[in-house]
């Protein structure tokens, strides 16, 4: 168990070491994936998710092994389950988390990807996955990052019932209260030496439209690097769980 942990914690601060979509994260997006091809023997999994008809995803399960209520979409030319790995454990905590990679390759061997803007087809494949891991794409906690967060936001825009609250992290445009106006609350987060003013900002204009909202910071985090994650992210979806306004019948 001891040298398990041990992988555990250089996984995580290998996650930390991460650079946005620069040359940095893409030589560690090479190794990120070998975690993919099997369950860790950890108290919390992450796991392979094998969807027909599409790339394999990966998941956290909720507390007792529940199905997955939350939805993590990665940033641009990453591998993303490096990300997942980063704040696994308040995930699994606060109801479990599914991700799908994306479906445009950045590198030749595939391992790098980016999503396509078709909202439509990510939607579709969302469900899918969710479907396969015996849940229900339902009432979701979406969790962007970067190129994630601003898809993310599009996906709340247009179907809010199913992504109804929000966790942004380092979105390439400041999010907007016109979009997110129908979203039950959002949580706006920025790597301490990102552009934090973005995030802020947002996060203030989305709580003087109504909109419950916060802002949170990852300490000694750049853009695509993950800072004391789990601590901030449960502090995030703790958050949600106490501010978010309720489901509208």
């Amino acid at each position: 168990m001891q040298k398990m942990l041990r992988r555990l914690g250089l996984l995580a601060w290998l996650s930390v070491a991460a650079t946005g979509c620069g040359r940095d994260e893409q030589a560690l997006a090479a190794i990120r994936p070998l975690a993919t091809q099997r369950r860790l023997a950890l108290p919390v999994e992450v796991y392979t998710l094998n969807i027909p008809d599409d790339l394999p995803g990966f998941a956290v399960p909720g507390p007792n092994g529940a199905h997955p209520k939350m939805l993590f979409l990665h940033g641009m030319c990453s591998a993303g389950v490096g990300d997942v790995q980063a704040f696994q454990f308040a995930a699994s905590e606060h109801g479990g988390i599914l991700a799908v990679r994306g479906d445009i390759p950045c590198d030749d061997a595939g391992i790098l990807r980016k999503h396509s803007f078709d909202l439509d087809k990510l939607d579709a494949r969302i469900r899918a996955a969710f479907e396969v891991s015996g849940g229900v794409a339902d009432d979701l906690v979406l969790v962007g990052h970067s190129q994630g967060a601003f898809l993310g936001e599009r996906l709340a825009e247009q179907w809010p019932q199913r992504y109804s609250r929000l966790v942004l992290i380092g979105a390439p445009t400041e999010p907007s209260a016109a979009r997110l106006r129908h979203v039950r609350g959002a949580v706006m987060v920025s790597g301490e030496f990102d552009v934090t003013a973005r995030m802020k900002q947002a996060a203030a204009e989305l709580q003087a439209a109504g909109i419950p909202s916060t802002y949170l910071e990852m300490p000694g985090a750049k853009h695509g690097q993950m800072g004391d994650a789990e601590r901030v992210f449960g502090e995030a979806f703790a958050w949600l769980e106490k501010n978010a306004l309720p489901r509208k019948p």
